[in-house]
């Protein structure tokens, strides 16, 4: 990755953890310049404006959640190992403190962007929710899903059940971000598959 490139990144996950720590209205352009160690043109440079910068906090953390989704399925073949990479890259990386705020400003923050910036996540999450519910479809056809289970509702239960790490999980808690993204996965993927076709080792990092 350039430089320049890499360097936007982390002000971007600086800027994340900024608006998280302070709320949107409270993280000033000023502020999130100090705390990502840039001057003040510096970030303006990168962002018009906190609306811009907030557009591409969040558009940033879909793209890492997508390139993530997409190198964890490379190679895994059947649907309960594929429901459960996708589920499990995507706790790994709130239970990550270099992710978590991303996926807790896109819970909380929405409001907060422009209407057409708004729309543009909305239609990215929908497009992410799609994935699962195709993995979910796949179960079914292949008659591994828990008898009288929507895939569209479970896919909204799931992403709902591992985006509330978001909310909970601590770092410094009693157990550590590896071993918390692997019980969630399995708990989310048991809900769905029943015991004796969640074949094949539990995913551990």
């Amino acid at each position: 990755m350039p430089e320049s490139t890499n360097r936007k990144a982390e002000i971007l996950r600086s800027a994340a953890r900024s608006m998280l720590e302070h709320g949107y209205d409270g993280a000033s352009m000023d502020r999130i310049a100090e705390e990502a160690g840039v001057t003040k043109p510096g970030l303006y440079y990168h962002f018009e404006s906190k609306a811009e910068l907030l557009a591409a906090v969040m558009g940033f953390a879909m793209d890492e959640l997508e390139r993530e989704t997409r190198a964890a399925l490379e190679g895994v073949e059947g649907p309960v190992p594929r429901l459960r990479a996708i589920l499990h890259t995507h706790a790994s990386m709130i239970c990550s403190d270099h992710d978590r705020a991303f996926t807790l400003l896109i819970t909380t923050e929405l409001d907060s962007l422009r209407p057409r910036d708004r729309r543009a996540v909305a239609e990215r999450l929908r497009t992410y929710l799609n994935t699962v519910r195709s993995s979910l479809e796949e179960l079914e056809a292949a008659g591994l899903l828990r008898p009288g289970l929507d895939p569209t509702v479970a896919a909204h239960t799931l992403l709902g059940a591992v985006a509330w790490l978001s909310f909970w999980f601590r770092p410094n808690g009693r157990l550590d971000g590896p071993t918390v993204a692997s019980q969630v996965t399995e708990m989310a993927l048991a809900a769905v598959v029943p015991d004796a076709h969640r074949h094949g080792d539990p995913v551990r990092r």
